[in-house]
């Protein structure tokens, strides 16, 4: 089963994914392909494949994504290869840009599309500011970004209201756990 967590940037889906991981050891992670840097702590391979602008455009044109997009000038992407991997018995979790839900969506029609939203933008711009990684113009952009982002909801299979991380992965797993049941 492939699962799709998106939503704004800052939300937390990284966080989200990274305990529901923790806690289920039979979910997997699908690792995205990104041309910005890495944020500190992060491990090329494990967190993200971090690769030239040169070699993610080469990808594009060597039809190897499933989905890619452009976010504050940096391009993330998903290789076709890591989910034509995914085996019935196996889930893999995607945490990917709203753009890239859809996409996903219509290459893997079983797919289970959850969206993360913050309480408020209020929220979600404390929780980029505490991040520490963008200046207060890129967060300013990210909020922004975020407004337009948050319309995209309507696409995704259920939406979750991300307000503390305990209770927004109990949420995201039953919703996992009652769709395998089906």
């Amino acid at each position: 089963m492939i699962v799709v967590v998106s939503g704004p940037g800052g939300v937390g889906k990284s966080t989200v994914v990274a305990e529901l991981l923790r806690r289920h050891p039979d979910m997997h992670r699908s690792i995205s392909v990104t041309t910005r840097a890495p944020r500190p702590g992060e491990v090329d391979g494990v967190d993200y494949v971090f690769v030239t602008e040169e070699r993610f455009t080469d990808w594009i044109d060597k039809g190897l994504f499933a989905e890619y997009t452009n976010v504050s000038s940096h391009h993330y992407g998903t290789l076709m290869s890591s989910l034509e991997a995914v085996k019935p018995e196996e889930i893999l979790v995607l945490t990917i840009d709203i753009h890239g839900g859809p996409s996903i969506k219509r290459l893997f029609p079983g797919a289970l599309m959850i969206f993360l939203k913050p309480p408020d933008m209020m929220e979600l711009e404390r929780r980029l500011e505490f991040r520490g990684s963008e200046t207060r113009e890129e967060i300013a952009g990210r909020i922004e970004l975020g407004h337009h982002e948050m319309m995209f909801a309507k696409d995704y299979d259920y939406m979750v209201t991300n307000r503390d991380l305990e209770t927004t992965v109990d949420i995201v797993d039953t919703i996992i756990r009652s769709v395998l049941r089906r």
